[in-house]
């Protein structure tokens, strides 16, 4: 069985792949290191689905509100 490309996986496709593989050291490692490239400002990656996005701004904007 060849092992996928974790390099050309986005963080959401990876993420989904480790939920079926949770023993894969190497996608691990590669997902840890999609996650500290991150921008520190903003705390998301761009490869973020709009599902995603739309999630993250909705809980931002009620965060905003309550405070």
């Amino acid at each position: 069985m060849t092992r996928p490309n974790y390099k050309k996986m986005s963080r959401a496709e990876l993420k989904q792949y480790l939920l079926s593989n949770r023993n894969d050291q190497d996608a691990w490692n590669s997902f840890f290191e999609k996650l500290s490239n991150l921008d520190p400002d903003i705390g998301y990656s761009s490869d973020l689905s709009s599902e995603e996005m739309e999630k993250l701004f909705k809980t931002k904007l009620n965060q905003t509100n309550l405070e």
